[in-house]
């Protein structure tokens, strides 16, 4: 299981450290536990009380079990590896440890500063005894499913490096969206999708430059989404990318307004479809509005994988 000469370490080099550990040695703050860099995939946890599951890009599993019977017929704290490689293998040990101790060591291990991960999902409510203080992830996209309100997953950002390109986040309550851009990878994130409530109103959004956009909030208004639709078409937005903005929506007109609407559609029911010319001349937007939400999709005129505009343009001679 040795990694290789000259490359980055994978999943296989951490299986190795954590079948071959005898004794959980504390970690503190400024710890570097693996030598090189390693580059794991995806990483996903959820611990409770009672129970702990961690798993490492779909091959290494961890489970960790409270006041489980051991060998000598104490009832002690479980820890059951799974290697799913070449060769398998597992491997049961016992601790007489509390349990958020024993998940706090594994996750101190994902902070290292030589580990690097694409994405990693979250499915529990934060709290700070499953971290060692100031270690911080270093992870590319973040999914994060909680229950209780927002302070728990700002909790789970605060412990992510500024290298954040994608947060995908459901959880009950109001995003707090003043908090949130204090965040410093908030602004510049790829990738926002807020499945439930925020704070976000029409000067904060602004802030966002994400090119994959989803919010909802009682704060946004209509004028509000006109101004995000002028900054994407100022900015040349690129070709795919999309928002979907929660909004009560009463007048279309003021949504698109100041734009040049090449094309419009009414399609009954208080849904209408414009079809939007960019400063790009490559591009155009399709706008969509309905009674509770605008969608604006970014796409290329001869692209025809993009979605279908109103009627296919084509691009002017003299702009090719």
């Amino acid at each position: 299981m040795a990694s290789s000469e000259g490359g980055d370490d994978t999943v296989k080099e951490i299986a190795r450290r954590w079948i071959e550990m005898q004794e959980l040695v504390p970690i503190s703050t400024a710890d570097r536990l693996l030598e090189k860099r390693c580059h794991l995939k995806h990483v996903a946890w959820k611990f409770t009380e009672h129970f702990n599951e961690l798993w490492i890009d779909g091959v290494l599993g961890v489970v960790i079990t409270a006041n489980q019977p051991s060998p000598t017929g104490e009832l002690q704290t479980k820890v059951h590896y799974e290697v799913d490689l070449e060769p398998q293998q597992t491997r049961a040990t016992f601790h007489s440890v509390d349990i958020a101790d024993l998940a706090r060591w594994h996750l101190a291990w994902l902070t290292d500063p030589n580990v690097w991960i694409d994405s990693a999902s979250i499915d529990m409510e934060f709290d700070q005894k499953y971290l060692v203080e100031k270690r911080k992830f270093q992870v590319k996209e973040v999914n994060i499913n909680v229950q209780t309100n927002y302070p728990s997953v700002h909790g789970w950002l605060q412990h992510m490096h500024s290298e954040v390109e994608s947060l995908i986040y459901r959880g009950n309550g109001i995003m707090d969206a003043n908090k949130f851009l204090q965040l410093p990878f908030a602004a510049r994130l790829r990738k926002l999708l807020i499945i439930y409530e925020s704070s976000f109103d029409d000067r904060l959004i602004l802030q966002l430059t994400a090119e994959h956009l989803q919010i909802a909030s009682d704060f946004l208004s209509e004028h509000g989404v006109n101004k995000l639709l002028h900054r994407w078409n100022d900015l040349n937005y690129p070709i795919r990318s999309e928002f979907v903005i929660y909004v009560p929506v009463k007048n279309s007109e003021n949504v698109i307004k100041q734009l040049r609407v090449i094309e419009k559609r009414n399609n009954g029911n208080g849904v209408y479809e414009f079809l939007i010319e960019m400063t790009n001349p490559n591009a155009r937007m399709r706008v969509i509005t309905r009674p509770s939400s605008v969608t604006c999709t970014v796409f290329a005129i001869d692209n025809s994988q993009a979605p279908p505009p109103l009627s296919i343009p084509t691009v002017p001679e003299d702009k090719k």
